[in-house]
This record gives structure tokens, sequence and C-alpha cells, in this order.
């Protein structure tokens, strides 16, 4: 090889090995995504994670609503999913981390805003048979407990549909909100939270299916991405502004 040709092949030597480097030794992943794709049916939406970041002044709890302080929150569809079927029953436990269970399986939760003297006083007027049973029935007012276990048993209900019959009936507002009006009288009982083993099914307290509870993708993104450009009167959100996030 002539001299003045040394230094070309070299440098085109270095350049070679870099360009395989980059190739086989892959860069560490950002934790922040700076876009994400989301196929739809619908047209496949471009989600541009990290301007949207820079809008919320990286307060990621404003969007990933289960994360609270947590600086790498886990992916919306680990929660919300397509379908809720049997495979999401079987898979999602090794989808996120434990300290993740108690968003949704929560151990424990009380009645602590619930006053007894409050309505018995103020709104019941001292008439103790506008929540208890009459005389017939119950001649001195007692605890409900007394009677209404947690599992019903012939002509008796359980606890929880006594109560929430008897109460339905005055707060009917609250009821209608679904799971949102839950904490108007329970209170979830964050220390017990910490313990992710022997989680209960959502059934063992919820009537309403799984897919009730929790929303699917296109109801979850549209209700969260939709809800927020239009509180803040900014992007698209009506139904006339589909193509502003769907492509064709």
């Amino acid at each position: 090889m002539h001299r003045r040709y040394f230094p070309i092949a070299i440098l085109t030597g270095i350049l070679l090995i870099t360009a395989i480097a980059g190739y086989l030794i892959p860069l560490e992943s950002s934790a922040q995504p700076v876009r994400i794709l989301l196929p739809n049916k619908g047209g496949n939406v471009i989600f541009t994670h990290e301007t949207h970041i820079s809008i919320q002044d990286d307060q990621c709890v404003t969007c990933h609503h289960t994360t609270l302080k947590d600086d790498d929150p886990i992916a919306c569809k680990s929660c919300h999913v397509k379908t809720f079927d049997e495979t999401f029953i079987i898979e999602h436990p090794t989808q996120f981390d434990d300290k993740q269970c108690a968003s949704c399986h929560h151990a424990d939760s009380n009645i602590d805003r619930f006053t007894h003297d409050d309505h018995a006083l103020d709104y019941a007027d001292s008439d103790c048979q506008s929540c208890h049973h009459d005389e017939s029935i119950e001649p001195e007012p007692q605890a409900c407990s007394n009677c209404h276990q947690k599992e019903g048993k012939d002509d008796i209900p359980s606890l929880k549909v006594a109560n929430h019959t008897r109460c339905a009936s005055c707060h009917d507002d609250m009821f209608d909100q679904g799971v949102e009006g839950c904490g108007y009288c329970h209170v979830r009982n964050e220390q017990k939270e910490q313990k992710t083993a022997d989680q209960e099914a959502c059934s063992s307290c919820h009537e309403e299916s799984i897919d009730q509870l929790i929303p699917t993708t296109t109801v979850a993104f549209h209700g969260q991405c939709r809800g927020c450009h239009e509180t803040m009167d900014a992007g698209p959100y009506g139904d006339e502004n589909c193509d502003k996030c769907h492509m064709n």
C-alpha cells in the first residue's frame, strides 16, 4: 500500500469499527420515551410523550394517576388493556412491580368518613328507624353486623348489601357515581396495602365487571387525553378532531 493512503486506511478502519460497535452495543433506553406509537384500527396515534412531560413540568402523576411520586411509572397499557380476558388475568401480575398491586387490589377499607352521631342528630332528627328496622324486626336499635354478616344467608342479606341498600335510599347521588362515589364513606387502609400477598379478587367487593372498574385502553386514553385537552382548552378533543391524532 502506498504510504499516502495509509492515514486514509487507518481513518476508514476506525470509522468502520465505530459503526459496527454502534450497531452491536445498544444504547441504554430512556426511562421517558420521546414518542409512543399507539396502534389503532381507526388510525395509529403518535403520542409525543416528551412534549407532554415538558408541558406538565415533569409531573408524571398528572397522567399516570396510580404512581403518586414514582418517577418511573408503569406504561398505561399495563393496566388498561384492549380486552380484559383470561390472558390478562394470568399475565398481569408479571407486568409490573408488586408495589403497584394495591392500586387495584386494596387490602382493606373502612368507613371512617361515616359519622353515626351526625346522621342520627342532623339528618334523622333522632328517628332511629330512618336507618334501622322498625320494632317488629329490631325492638332496640343495634349494630347492623349483629345480624348481617359478611356473607348473606336465607332471607338476611350480607352486611354490604344491607348497608348499601339502606344508604342508597338517601344517597342516590353518591351511588350514581359508581366507583368514584366510594370515597364519600370508605377510606383505604394504606398500612395493610403495603402487604401484597393474598390479594382478594375485585369481585369480592365490587359487583361491576372488571372492564367497568378499569377502563380499556381506548376508553382510558380518550378520557384522559380529551378530558385534559378540554379542561385546558388546548389541543384536539372534539369528535370532529379525530384526524388531529389518528393517522389514516
